[in-house]
């Protein structure tokens, strides 16, 4: 009797303990992805550093400083050079867009589907805020920006400290597992590390090569502000399915201005590239990282959007690479004991062999 009564005891204690955690890990779950994202840019900063460490026989340390001071002055360079044409061409973009959207209500009036259709849609002034909530938009706005350069700030300041001394964060996760598991505690550690390693490699010639694609695709087509939707397709191609929607979209529209033609002709453009991504650069980066699912990473996104908002978005593929490594090596291998390996089963990555020590 008093055995039942310890073990109620036990696990209602247990399931205290987990609910308060769940509410501790929802309640930092901000701080926890800003984590994360420094241990990508650490990543990010470490993997050319090693690198110089192996050919060039620099200390690592003064590699990574030397590839974060490298890294922040091209782009500040590349601020300085570009950076008046390129926000001209994002002002001048916020400028049109407005009147490429009331262009295609127009159109969309001269049929009878779209008459309906323009009548379910508020009147543009409708929308219009009032003197008071335009000052707190821009209020929200101001903040907004503010708290986005934070969240930058501190991303930043976790990558150099991560990439400088990781050691004592590994060290202090490996010394939370036991003794006799601890070479395999390491042994994931790399796995992890080498599939974040190539998920960015993808993911920087990804963001690279659709950059160009469309840059030059547009420049070809004569739509405006080439420079602008290039550049916004690029950044955006870091999330991986919602980026290109949401990168399609001004470009489309700035399309119409002209004559639907030449939307059309945007969309095939668009199309094309992410053609060329799914099917020339993913599989590449597939034999070097791992496999994820279109509908598992549409979840996870999904997921993370109600989790964390945009942030979560961005995140999601990541992280959900991550789960997946971890899920692989601690249950399906250590757990069920299945150690098969093929290139097509998301839970199976082709990984580097682990370093000598």
């Amino acid at each position: 009797m008093e055995t039942r009564i310890a073990d109620r005891v036990l696990w209602g204690v247990a399931l205290l303990g987990g609910a308060a955690l769940l509410l501790f890990l929802w309640a930092v779950r901000d701080v926890l992805l800003l984590g994360f994202a420094g241990v990508l840019l650490a990543v990010l900063f470490r993997t050319p550093a090693e690198w110089l460490h192996s050919r060039l026989g620099i200390p690592v340390t003064a590699a990574v400083g030397l590839v974060v001071v490298l890294t922040l002055g091209a782009l500040i360079g590349a601020f300085w050079l570009h950076g008046g044409k390129i926000g001209e061409q994002v002002t001048e973009l916020r400028k049109q867009l407005p009147q490429a959207a009331a262009q295609i209500k127009s159109r969309l009036q001269q049929t009878s589907w779209g008459q309906k259709l323009v009548e379910e849609v508020p009147a543009p002034e409708e929308l219009l805020p009032d003197a008071q909530g335009a000052v707190e938009r821009a209020t929200g706005v101001l903040s907004g920006t503010l708290a986005v350069l934070t969240n930058g700030l501190v991303i930043l300041f976790l990558g150099v400290v991560f990439a400088l001394g990781p050691q004592p964060y590994l060290s202090g996760i490996v010394r939370l597992v036991p003794i006799a598991r601890r070479d395999r505690a390491r042994e994931v550690l790399r796995q992890l590390g080498s599939t974040l390693r190539w998920w960015l490699f993808g993911r920087l010639i990804s963001m690279t090569v659709i950059g160009l694609l469309t840059g030059i695709g547009l420049s070809l087509l004569g739509v405006p502000l080439a420079i602008a939707l290039a550049l916004f397709a690029a950044l955006l191609s870091f999330i991986p399915n919602v980026g290109p929607i949401l990168a399609l979209v001004p470009a489309v529209l700035l399309g119409f201005l002209d004559s639907p033609t030449r939307a059309l002709h945007v969309g095939l453009l668009y199309i094309g590239v992410q053609i060329v991504e799914t099917y020339v650069l993913a599989p590449f980066i597939d034999k070097k990282t791992i496999y994820l699912p279109p509908a598992l990473t549409v979840l996870a996104q999904l997921a993370m959007a109600v989790f964390a908002g945009l942030l979560g978005v961005a995140l999601a593929t990541p992280i959900l690479a991550v789960t997946v490594v971890l899920v692989r090596s601690l249950y399906v291998e250590e757990v069920l004991g299945d150690q098969a390996s093929t290139s097509s089963a998301f839970l199976t990555t082709p990984l580097a062999p682990a370093a000598k020590r």
